[in-house]
Parts: C-alpha cells; sequence; structure tokens
C-alpha cells in the first residue's frame, strides 16, 4: 500500500504570498506521490496528460485542463504513455484573508474544506488567468495579488459544485484535535467517545471528508513529526518515538522503515 504524506517543508512564496513553477515529466513516471498538505495546489497542463488521484476517485487531466487540490486534501498525479508538462500555482489561501465581509464569508470555506470546485476546469476565463499568474514577470507586484482574488472569484463564479458547511468543518475539528494532541494514545474509540459518534459513522465521514481513515492520517502525521525531529538532531530515536506517540521504539522504527524506506538512523546520521 502506498504511504501518504503531509507536507511539513515550508513553501518559500513570493511578497505577493504566491509561488509557480513549471514540470516537464517523461511517459509512466511520477509527477508528485500522494500527500496532502495546508495550501491550495493548481496544475494546469500546457502539453499532454497525466492521471490525477483525489482520495478514492480519479481523472485524466489533458491539455488545455486545470485542477485544483484543495487544503487537507489527499491527491497524487503521474503519466501513462503521455509526457506531460503543467504549472503549479500554489498559495495559502489565509494569506489572502482580510476585513471585509465577502472574504471572511468565502475564503475560510476553501481552507475549511466546505467549498468543492469541479474536479477538472476546462473554461476560458479561468485558464487566462491561472496563465496569467504563472506567466507574471514580477511575482513580487500587486498585479499579482490582484491576479489570485481574481482566480478566487472564478472559481466560486463558475465551479463551485457544493457547500459542505458542516461536515468538513465538523471533521476539521477532530484534524485539529488529533494535531494537537498526536502525542497523546488516540484511537478511533477515544475519539468517537470524545466526539460522541459511533465507530462507523465516525470513520465513514472523515474518509468522505478526507479521503483516508482517521488512524491512517494520525499515523502518518506521527511520521512527519517524527522526521522533523530526526532531521532536527537532538534527541534519541527513543526520545523521539515517545514524544511521537510511540510507547515502543521497535515499533516506531519498523514503522517509519516501511513508509521511508529507511530506518530511523538513517537521518541521525
Amino acid at each position: 500500500m502506498e504511504s501518504i504524506t503531509k507536507e511539513l517543508t515550508k513553501v518559500k512564496y513570493s511578497a505577493a504570498a504566491v509561488k509557480t513553477l513549471h514540470f516537464y515529466i517523461e511517459p509512466n513516471s511520477s509527477c508528485f506521490r500522494m500527500h496532502w498538505h495546508d495550501r491550495l495546489e493548481i496544475i494546469r497542463v500546457k502539453r499532454g496528460s497525466m492521471t490525477v488521484l483525489f482520495g478514492g476517485s480519479s481523472d485524466c487531466l489533458k491539455q488545455g485542463e486545470m485542477s485544483v487540490f484543495l487544503p487537507r486534501t489527499v491527491h497524487k498525479g503521474y503519466t501513462t504513455d503521455s509526457f506531460v508538462e503543467y504549472d503549479v500555482i500554489m498559495f495559502d489561501v489565509r494569506s489572502f484573508y482580510n476585513e471585509s465581509a465577502v472574504c471572511r464569508n468565502k475564503l475560510p470555506q476553501i481552507y475549511n474544506g466546505n467549498a468543492k470546485f469541479e474536479t477538472i476546469i476546462s473554461k476560458g476565463e479561468t485558464l487566462r488567468c491561472a496563465d496569467e499568474i504563472c506567466a507574471a514577470e514580477d511575482s513580487d507586484s500587486l498585479k499579482m495579488t490582484s491576479l489570485v482574488y481574481e482566480l478566487l472569484y472564478l472559481l466560486f463564479e463558475y465551479h463551485l459544485t457544493e457547500l459542505h458547511t458542516e461536515l468538513k468543518s465538523s471533521v476539521m475539528k477532530i484534524i485539529d484535535y488529533m494535531e494537537e494532541n498526536f502525542a497523546l494514545d488516540l484511537n478511533t474509540e477515544t475519539l468517537c467517545r470524545k466526539f460522541r459518534y459511533s465507530t462507523g459513522h465516525f470513520c465513514r465521514k472523515f474518509k468522505r471528508a478526507t479521503g483516508v481513515t482517521p488512524m491512517t492520517y494520525l499515523k502518518i502525521y506521527r511520521l512527519e513529526q517524527a522526521l522533523q525531529k530526526l532531521k532536527e538532531g537532538n534527541q534519541s530515536i527513543g526520545e523521539i518515538a515517545a514524544l511521537c506517540g510511540y510507547s515502543d521504539a521497535n515499533y516506531f522504527t519498523r514503522c517509519f522503515k516501511a513508509h521511508y524506506g529507511v530506518p530511523p538512523r538513517y537521518y541521525k546520521k
């Protein structure tokens, strides 16, 4: 089973709080492994095609199309028999919050996971805006900021498909609790008791909102936290295991190697 990773490495954004990248990927190759993150990420295919996975579903993203990956949504991309050339736009939508009523009402819906957009977007006006962001000569300008607001407007105006005000908001509270208390002895039963759900309903609700089970989310989050501590190199493997919710250092080592392909001592060195 493929591991799923939350990216903890911070993205270095421009002064306008945006980052753009360009990629060319050969056929039968990975574009990006299965992961999730707190930022909004947009893939704009310029040539060729790629397969994108959102949780449990997949689509072919072709030339002239783009996909939007929402915060904390599991996704993956790869090529099959075609190459792909694509642009990436990434930004933390929270950087664009302000005191206006429209921003207070709309933008948190993206970060909280309440807003869902079309999986594949091909509308010319939206693609044009994404292309302008990628082609901007000055990524630190107010023009770049204005283009991001325009892109957000277009997403809500033309591509909004659902607004789950209750489903994802309630799951986000659970996720926040899990991330704040990941070192504790958490399991499905204790989480169900705390948030007053039956086990079956809780697991279905969580997976519907995130694409993974609660314990998979917690396991990967713990391992990512452990990786960061190992890179800092200030504590022993046993200490790190305990700080990340593992009472057995040997079990932690097995989990770490199964996920990353190398034992924890690799990073200690």
